[in-house]
């Protein structure tokens, strides 16, 4: 500590500079020196401190004097027993030890700061864990809530990379492929009056480029990636099963007074109707259950199936007002099923504005012959018509 070094050599000048004298600087220096890192470990500024640790001694008088009271001697008597041991007119030789009594301790005044850092130092040294200073309080509230800001970031960081991947890598990946199997599915649906065509033109893929649809001679498009041609090859029976029913199907069931699983199991998605979930609530309701429906149909073709079945119900069965109808795919639990309600009143009104009045009411008409019911067929390939409609019947 250079400022102190100069300050305790400030206290000394004047004086003789013998060993005595010199031990008793250092003393003093090593003292102050000690107290100001005191005073810095007990949470002081250094500028504080330092000041702190000179207004502990201002004098070296005041020094000389402690040591005189502790020996029980006044200050002056040193000084004095040379002079009277001298002869008369003899002058006397200076006595440096006389002069200045050496020290066997040096006595500092303490401040009662001072006297707690001393205290807390020895504590220290002694090996004991020192108190808690109040100034430092403060840093440690601070350091927990650093913590969690630094952790909340970081979360939020991660959810931000996270969306990022998903709407730059992975979502635009799936809506690719959906979007190529629907562009296949409006290219190679057939138009009304072509059921029974459709049973063998979606069957077996041949050779074509990713994308194609199908072309004049019937060959369909094959994928490199295998799921890809399973998706294209499940979209594709579903809609051919669709142009396939032809309405003889429906005459089988003309006269009876309400729907039967077995009704349901004769047209699309029949194959995945669930025979125990699938009964009547009442002589106006009846609920079908669709079940391990495979994921690999795509959704435009499912809403088509729906609305084609709803349609060949209510045509069928003149007292049947409300069909219910619930969807599960293959691995979903059953909470995660999808339910519709049609509604007879709703589903003619649809269907008479998007046929501009060809159809007006389901009934037994319909499906008196292949050429009417093909007026049904028709409005089931618009694929936006059924997609609306399956919207509005969505429950929940």
């Amino acid at each position: 500590m250079s400022e102190l070094r100069m300050y305790v050599e400030h206290l000394f000048e004047g004086r003789v500079l013998t060993a005595e004298m010199i031990e008793l600087k250092e003393e003093i220096y090593g003292n102050l020196v000690a107290r100001y890192e005191d005073y810095v470990a007990s949470g002081m500024s250094e500028a504080e401190a330092l000041e702190r640790a000179k207004a502990s001694i201002t004098s070296i008088d005041d020094v000389l004097a402690g040591d005189d009271d502790a020996s029980g001697e006044p200050s002056g008597a040193a000084k004095e027993a040379p002079t009277a041991a001298a002869a008369p007119g003899s002058v006397a030789a200076p006595d440096a030890t006389a002069e200045q009594p050496a020290p066997a301790t040096v006595v500092m005044p303490a401040t009662d700061d001072a006297a707690a850092a001393t205290e807390q130092t020895g504590a220290t040294a002694a090996g004991a864990v020192p108190p808690t200073q109040p100034a430092e309080a403060p840093a440690e509230k601070k350091t927990p809530w650093m913590k969690v800001l630094a952790i909340a970031v970081a979360v939020i960081a991660v959810i931000l990379v996270a969306m990022v991947l998903w709407n730059v890598v992975i979502e635009p990946s799936g809506d690719h492929i959906e979007d190529t199997v629907e562009d296949i599915v409006d290219v190679s649906t057939p138009g009304a009056g072509q059921n029974g065509n459709g049973a063998g033109n979606g069957q077996d893929a041949t050779t074509g480029g990713n994308n194609a649809s199908t072309d004049a001679t019937g060959n369909q498009p094959s994928y490199g990636d295998p799921e890809d041609q399973r998706e294209y090859e499940a979209t594709m029976a579903l809609l051919d099963a669709i142009d396939a029913h032809d309405c003889t199907a429906l005459q089988v069931y003309s006269g009876e007074s309400q729907p039967s699983a077995s009704f349901f199991e004769s047209l699309p998605l029949g194959t995945y109707v669930a025979a125990d979930d699938t009964a009547s609530i009442n002589a106006t309701s009846f609920t079908v259950y669709y079940a391990n429906v495979p994921e690999d149909i795509d959704g435009d073709a499912i809403d088509r199936a729906l609305v084609y079945n709803a349609a060949a119900a209510f045509s069928v069965y003149p007292n049947l007002e409300t069909l219910n109808i619930t969807v599960q795919e293959q691995y979903d639990a059953p909470y995660d099923a999808d339910s519709y309600s049609f509604t007879r009143g709703h589903l003619e009104s649809a269907f008479a504005n998007v046929s501009g009045d060809a159809i007006v009411q389901f009934n037994s008409s319909l499906f008196e012959s292949e050429a009417n019911w093909d007026v049904v067929r028709q409005q089931i390939d618009r694929h936006e018509f059924c997609e609306h409609q399956v919207d509005i019947a969505e429950i929940g």
